[in-house]
């Protein structure tokens, strides 16, 4: 029977922490990042479509208030009487130019959000990996050198010579 060279089983133990502790820690960075993708994701899938809808509604209220502005200032009966209506007509096509602005920016934040949401899918893909790695692999192989450390140190135990007493 050959004779084995173990000599340091506390640094196969310290081995097997590390490997739990490895899996701990990318398991939390893991977490992390799945938790910042989705904040990504949100913000513009729901909060950039809906900050421009509101920003539509506006520019909408803003014209229709422009554009009755303007009737006010050209419903007198005679066209002496009107006052001139430079300004007024000024505001409705400044309030025309912000609401065709924000139907494009709504119309790109859409288009964004499907994209955003396409790369976020991407980067999820491989963190599931990782994350199978954190929670089955590492704890899997963890276990196993666990079990070889048990027989390591009962072989040591076994084949230690015994102590001379004189």
């Amino acid at each position: 029977m050959s004779e084995s060279n173990v000599r340091d089983i506390e640094s196969l133990a310290a081995f097997h922490a590390g490997l739990l502790k490895l899996s701990d820690n990318w398991d939390a960075v893991l977490q992390e990042l799945r938790m910042a993708i989705h904040r990504a994701d949100q913000y513009f899938a729901d909060d950039r479509p809906r900050y421009w809808r509101r920003q539509i509604e506006l520019a909408e209220r803003e014209l229709n208030e422009a554009k009755d502005n303007l009737s006010q200032k050209r419903a007198a009966v005679r066209a002496s009487d009107r006052p001139a209506a430079t300004e007024a007509v000024n505001r409705v096509n400044q309030a025309k130019r912000r609401l065709d602005l924000c139907r494009e920016k709504s119309r790109l934040a859409k288009a964004i959000a499907v994209e955003i949401s396409h790369e976020c899918d991407v980067v999820l893909g491989p963190l599931a990996d990782v994350s199978e790695h954190c929670d089955v692999l590492l704890p899997k192989a963890a276990g196993e050198l666990k079990t070889l450390i048990e027989h390591l140190r009962r072989y040591a135990e076994k084949s230690e010579p015994p102590s001379e007493q004189g």
